[in-house]
């Protein structure tokens, strides 16, 4: 799933959800998405690992524009055009670490 076009996708629009009603800090839009995709509040653990992963996904894209901008023309719904390009790619990547969560996936 996590190569998977329509995932990238969901992934990146949900992203683009949290960069514009997520808050203003990394730990704000963390707890936001986390809380869309698995109906509960993330630990300060896993709070602190997802900002740390989109730390880390920023500063690569941020030296590697064209695989963000690659990234982001998964699937068919266009991009919000007025978002850095470089941190929504990071922030699809932590998205997409969430959706991809058992909790996430699996039912019961």
């Amino acid at each position: 799933m996590l190569n998977d076009p329509t995932y990238i996708e969901a992934s990146r629009v949900l992203a683009e959800r949290l960069m514009t009603q997520g808050g203003a800090t990394p730990a704000e839009r963390v707890r936001f998405a986390f809380l869309l995709a698995t109906a509960r509040t993330p630990s300060d653990q896993e709070v602190a690992m997802l900002v740390d992963l989109f730390t880390k996904q920023k500063n690569r894209y941020a030296s590697q524009r064209e695989e963000a901008l690659k990234l982001l023309a998964n699937g068919e719904h266009p991009r919000n055009e007025t978002l850095d390009p470089v941190e929504l790619a990071a922030w699809t990547n932590v998205v997409s670490t969430i959706l991809n969560l058992d909790e996430t996936v699996t039912k019961g």
